[in-house]
């Protein structure tokens, strides 16, 4: 009788275990937890995040990107970003530390806003960016707001899988000022994993004139990252942030980057046509010596 009793609470014990460690979630998909994460990184080189753009080294900037934190660990708080250089001077950037995001928490969404000191405000375009977050703290839906020579907005959805992002659409519009016509452009990319570490993102850009009924296919970019290491990754919770997404997809750390094109052809600029695609090109490679501590660990604030 003894023995029986402990079988059946041995069975209660497994069903409570189970319950607590797994569910579905309102998309149906099966959703794991994960263990408590209490992890934050404080600072990083810059040098070792993705811009839009090539960096230059300046000795009297510290090109350290870090992080202020509330009392829930959320980053509240980016200092240094890059500050572009106009194309008359050649185009790219230097990480400059007067510049910094701030981050305001309500709800299930995330403000960011891009600000500088007095000495460069000036030049930083009115921005807004609007993350939502689900009930696991992934991404589910960003929208952003610039102010260049147009006004731009644009809305990304994220879908996941299995727990690992499986795919993301990037919708812009752009409103002509002088004419009663606008752009939307789209950007759609899927995402390929080895293990848990991100393979490739394969993304299709096409866009569409208010004017005109058919959709334009302008080209398929492919990224590659692969030289992956056996350390912990520590940007995997900079997810919100545009130069530190690819790296916080991954378990580990990606040592290589290669990105590559294809334009898409319309014979005789038939845009009612199917588009071939042509020739791929290489646009980056690029590849990072990543240090380690004695226990393996990646010191990710020396570059």
């Amino acid at each position: 009788m003894i023995k029986n009793k402990f079988f059946f609470f041995g069975i209660l014990v497994s069903l409570i275990a189970n319950f607590s460690c797994s569910h579905d979630d309102d998309s149906g998909e099966q959703v794991i937890e994960p263990p408590v994460d209490n992890f934050y990184i404080e600072s990083y080189h810059g040098f070792y995040a993705q811009y839009n753009g090539s960096l230059s080294t300046f000795s009297n900037y510290s090109n350290i990107i870090s992080f202020e934190y509330d009392t829930s660990n959320r980053i509240i708080k980016r200092n240094g970003d890059m500050f572009h250089l106009s194309p008359n001077s050649g185009g790219g950037g230097y990480l400059h530390d007067s510049l910094y995001t701030d981050l305001v928490y309500t709800n299930n969404k995330v403000r960011l806003e891009k600000k500088g000191t007095p000495y460069v405000e000036n030049y930083i375009p009115d921005n807004e960016t609007i993350i939502e977050l689900d009930a696991h703290n992934r991404i589910i839906r960003k929208l952003n707001f610039n102010e260049h020579n147009y006004l731009e907005r644009d809305t990304t959805n994220y879908t996941y899988s299995n727990g690992k992002l499986m795919s993301f659409v990037k919708t812009s519009n752009r409103v002509s000022t002088i004419g009663d016509w606008s752009f939307r452009y789209y950007q759609e990319s899927n995402l390929y994993y080895t293990n848990d570490n991100l393979d490739s993102i394969v993304s299709i850009y096409s866009s569409k004139q208010s004017s005109v009924s058919y959709t334009i296919f302008s080209k398929k970019e492919t990224q590659y990252f692969s030289g992956y290491d056996t350390a912990e990754n520590p940007f995997r919770k900079l997810q919100m942030f545009e130069e530190t997404f690819n790296r916080s997809l991954s378990k580990n750390n990606f040592t290589e980057y290669r990105k590559t094109s294809n334009r898409y052809d319309y014979p005789n600029d038939n845009y009612y046509a199917t588009p071939t695609l042509g020739p791929t090109q290489e646009i980056v490679n690029q590849t990072w010596n990543l240090a380690y501590d004695e226990n393996g660990e990646w010191i990710y604030d020396l570059f």
